[in-house]
């Protein structure tokens, strides 16, 4: 194997674990939610509004997303983008009200927002035509497989650490 196909393999082994870590940060709210729900009293209908903190700043950014990835170098971009949404993750941790648990949120999907950009931009600038779609279902399928290995594993960190110490983990694991 060419140490350029070497070099390939390794950023997309590398994107498909940013992938995973992206949709542990999105989906440990999720685990935790019962738990916060409790401690601070929240309806129904609040969590719902917690969970749209993430998605509408990240759908919004989408484009915006784009453009940054065509003007920045992924190198440069990605880990302002991955320390940034780890750190709203570990923020997350901390809160001390419902607000700062919905702006920690939604910190995480203005974050996240230019990572599949980024993602596609980097297949793009590595992979030669004929491989890019094999490429991108590979780093893709860390979404799935993240979420059917690493929920449990998240369930036992919120009930070995409660759910600050699961955001506060998670979070540190992007970093």
């Amino acid at each position: 194997m060419t140490d350029y196909k070497k070099q390939r393999n390794l950023i997309l082994v590398l994107l498909f674990i940013t992938v995973v870590v992206n949709y542990m940060d999105r989906t440990n709210i999720s685990v935790a939610a019962t738990a916060i729900k409790g401690e601070f009293g929240i309806s129904t209908e609040a969590m719902g509004l917690l969970f749209s903190a993430f998605f509408l700043p990240y759908a919004i950014l989408q484009i915006p997303g784009g453009i940054v990835a065509d003007f920045v170098k992924g190198r440069i971009l990605y880990p302002i983008l991955l320390v940034g949404w780890s750190l709203a993750t570990v923020a997350q941790g901390f809160a001390t009200s419902f607000l700062t648990l919905v702006g920690a949120r939604a910190t995480i999907g203005i974050f996240e927002a230019p990572t599949y950009p980024t993602n596609d931009k980097i297949v793009t600038n590595w992979f030669p035509r004929d491989e890019r779609a094999s490429a991108i279902s590979i780093y893709t399928s860390g979404q799935f497989l993240g979420l059917a290995f690493l929920t449990p594993v998240l369930a036992i960190i919120q009930d070995s650490l409660g759910w600050r110490g699961l955001l506060i983990v998670t979070g540190l694991v992007g970093i």
